[in-house]
């Protein structure tokens, strides 16, 4: 995996700056969109929630540009102020500086995709997460794990990301309507469990593009497989 400061040296990478010179009426459709709630989380995340949709929202992508996560939200340090939340790491909750923010990519993972853009890396939670359906979530970790999002498209986009209450909605604007209209199905099988324990699930994403009403493609996005776990030891220890 690169280093986090290759992140920055990708050339065809989208600048955030991009926004600012894109008059507001310039992407009158919507693409895309896609919510999740924040129902339950606790005032940090929520904080680093809103740091993460301040730094995305507007971004523009001309065609053929990439946008990385990682680059345009930055690292996720208390002197960017960022707090400590949960996260889920190497398979267990812990608290982390930036805690929460995986549901921003989570959330725009699945706005790009019924966009019809590219996702060039996207990596799954080592477990599945409340917010959003299996298949669908994005993790995200600095220097190491990203979400890249590519437009293929033959015009330029806006990523537009927003909280309002306690919903988070991420959606992609363009300058013109597609012919395409894009779905997201979900295939999930069990594997048997280790003795006592969960079993495993094998989850496929797939994006179903439709025209005039009928499906003519359905592309395999990508498999999760989660492995079977044993059950947690009886409190005391083993028996």
């Amino acid at each position: 995996m690169r280093a986090a400061i290759a992140c920055l040296l990708v050339a065809g990478l989208a600048s955030p700056s991009l926004a600012a010179s894109e008059a507001e009426d310039a992407f009158p459709i919507t693409l895309g969109s896609f919510s999740t709630t924040l129902i339950g989380s606790v005032p940090e995340r929520t904080a680093n929630i809103r740091h993460s949709v301040a730094a995305l929202d507007g971004v523009v992508l001309r065609p053929g540009e990439l946008l990385s996560f990682n680059q345009v939200v930055g690292e996720r340090s208390a002197r960017r102020g960022y707090q400590r939340a949960p996260v889920i790491l190497r398979e267990a909750r812990q608290m982390q500086l930036g805690g929460g923010i995986c549901q921003t990519a989570s959330t725009m993972f699945a706005a790009a995709l019924l966009s019809g853009l590219t996702i060039t890396e996207r990596h799954r939670h080592s477990f599945p997460v409340d917010y959003i359906s299996l298949g669908q979530d994005a993790t995200i970790a600095w220097g190491v794990k990203d979400l890249r999002i590519r437009n293929d498209l033959d015009q330029s986009v806006r990523v537009r990301v927003q909280v309002l209450g306690m919903t988070l909605t991420a959606r992609i604007e363009a300058q013109e309507g597609l012919a395409e209209h894009f779905e997201l199905e979900t295939v999930e099988r069990e594997s048997p469990s280790e003795r006592d324990g969960m079993p495993g699930r094998e989850i496929e994403l797939y994006r179903l593009r439709e025209v005039d009403g009928e499906l003519v493609d359905r592309e395999l996005v990508h498999r999760d497989v989660y492995p079977p776990t044993l059950s947690p030891a009886p409190a005391g220890g083993p028996r």
